[in-house]
């Protein structure tokens, strides 16, 4: 029975994932113009996702790379375009949806969607909901782009946030 449980306990641990390891992406500062006019949010803002993640994996050493996928994407409200009594928020925001594409010239790589928010209201971070069952080391080797698109209306003044980006990354 102990052999049993010792084995099962291996097997688990093995299917885990042991020497996944996660790498943060920060997301610099940016900043949405607002409107003292009602206007819909034609296109919403870039989001910077250095998907070049090379060099953390080599300084890792963890041999060949099966998979990378993104588990967690945040973006937060920052103080830099909040005057005083100002309160920002993501309520002018009704969607937004991430995708990566291939930066390659002739690609076969489709572009996909990564992760999305809806109505996120009145709260100063977004935690998106992401789509980890995407592979993207195939973006990650031909050189990434990451996209937004969204829907909403223009802030009535401006706001600033940052973010990050959470990818795993499953050697072999």
């Amino acid at each position: 029975m102990r052999a049993f449980s010792l084995a099962w306990m291996a097997m688990l641990l093995g299917a885990c994932g042991i020497a996944d390891f996660d790498i943060e992406q920060p997301i610099p500062e940016q900043r949405v113009q607002g409107s003292g006019l009602p206007a819909p949010l034609a296109a919403l803002f870039p989001l910077p996702l250095d998907l070049d993640l090379s060099a953390e994996i080599k300084e890792r050493t963890t041999g060949p790379i099966d998979s990378v996928s993104l588990t967690a994407l945040t973006l937060s409200i920052t103080p830099t375009d909040q005057a005083a009594g100002d309160t920002d928020d993501w309520s002018f925001v009704d969607e937004i949806r991430v995708f990566v594409a291939s930066s390659k010239a002739g690609t076969s790589l489709p572009r996909v969607e990564i992760a999305s928010t809806a109505a996120p209201g009145a709260v100063t971070t977004i935690e998106f909901t992401v789509d980890s069952s995407i592979n993207l080391k195939p973006y990650v080797e031909e050189g990434s782009v990451v996209e937004s698109s969204g829907r909403g209306r223009l802030p009535t003044d401006n706001v600033s946030y940052d973010g990050v980006g959470v990818f795993t990354v499953h050697p072999l």
